[in-house]
């Protein structure tokens, strides 16, 4: 189980890049068309096109990532707190913030320093908020929900340890209450506090409740739920192709038709479903064959937090290089500009994180960096 997981790490970091590249290939498509036809922008003349539909499809079917690493994170704080006596000490709750939001604080105060280059500044409070939401760009959302999770683990462990399926069902209750926030907005319905609500969003933990104590819950029972994977194997495999095809079309379908975008996130009822299937899936029977390329992706899952950190900063760099020195690029998004975002987005953070563990006068430094 445990090569598995390292295995998913790594195939949800390449997801999480995919996913990125795969936006910049529609900013590409709609905003900066002018860059490479006469055209004003926005400009929306390319969607229903084969390249618009196949960007929508990479970004949709990529959106398991962050549950991924939220199944992950709660499966391994579950190894600290095996046997009946054993728990998740606040101890250990501190040291895992610490290798969280050390490197978290460096590059968000990197972008910070960038943006005032650029002479984008903010008051003292909005840099203090930005930290504590995630905002400094947005993916880093991801790192404060991670933060809450954590804090709440010594309260998770034992009720996960004595009653799971109360946690369980509890977790999903919340996470289901949260969807249907998105529903009822659908049909304007007015629900007192939606609007903080909603606001908070996708910072508070309350959008994505259940991955966190489904991965403590299984990292606790894991022989049970190996047996439930294998006698469900051929379900498994026919709702993960169903949900598959409703992730790309539900959110897409409410876009179009309410302008409301709850895309490429796992925030309605089949993305989530989807992410769910997919990590059961995978976890039962991605193959373990010994490979140059799973060898790599394990690794890669072992730096991936690095890799969360560094690649959008250096694909939004890159792509701002592309737009400005080599703009008819930007009309291949799917042939060219796609894979050389994928591969820089990759590739940098790798080599950067590789050049720093090189040197020994940097090497003290790496985990304040890189997690």
């Amino acid at each position: 189980m445990t090569k598995r997981l390292f295995l998913l790490m790594g195939v949800a970091i390449l997801s999480v890049i995919v996913g990125h590249a795969a936006g910049w290939g529609q900013i590409a498509m709609f905003l900066w068309a002018d860059r490479y036809q006469p055209v004003s922008v926005p400009n929306f003349d390319q969607i229903g096109t084969p390249s618009y539909y196949v960007l929508l499809v990479l970004r949709q079917l990529v959106v398991y990532a962050v549950p991924a690493f939220l199944f992950i994170s709660g499966f391994f704080v579950a190894y600290a707190a095996r046997g009946s006596h054993a728990t998740f000490t606040w101890k250990m709750v501190g040291k895992r913030l610490k290798n969280l939001l050390i490197p978290y604080f460096i590059w968000s105060l990197i972008i910070f320093i960038g943006q005032a280059f650029e002479g984008v500044f903010s008051s003292p409070a909005g840099y203090i908020k930005q930290i504590l939401l995630g905002q400094a760009v947005g993916p880093y959302f991801y790192v404060p929900v991670l933060c809450q999770f954590y804090l709440l683990t010594p309260f998770l462990i034992p009720l996960a340890k004595r009653k799971p399926a109360i946690l369980l069902i509890g977790s999903a209750c919340l996470h289901i209450g949260a969807m249907s926030i998105h529903y009822l907005g659908l049909l304007n319905v007015d629900i007192p506090g939606i609007t903080w609500l909603t606001a908070l969003w996708p910072w508070s933990l309350i959008w994505s409740t259940f991955y966190f104590p489904w991965g403590i819950v299984v990292g606790l029972h894991s022989s049970e739920f190996k047996l439930w994977i294998e006698e469900h194997k051929r379900w498994l495999f026919i709702a993960l192709l169903v949900l598959a095809v409703l992730t790309v079309i539900e959110p897409e379908v409410i876009y179009r038709t309410t302008g409301k975008d709850y895309r490429f996130n796992p925030t309605t009822l089949a993305p989530a479903l989807y992410s769910l299937a997919f990590i059961c899936y995978f976890l039962g029977f991605a193959p373990l064959t010994e490979t140059w390329f799973s060898r790599n992706v394990q690794q890669w899952g072992r730096q991936s937090y690095g890799i969360y950190l560094l690649h959008i900063t250096v694909m939004e760099l890159f792509a701002r290089v592309v737009r400005q020195i080599i703009p008819g690029m930007l009309a291949h998004q799917v042939l060219l500009f796609f894979p050389l975002m994928f591969i820089v987005g990759l590739g940098v953070p790798l080599l950067f994180m590789k050049f720093i563990r090189n040197q020994e006068a940097l090497r003290p430094y790496f985990r304040y960096l890189f997690g």
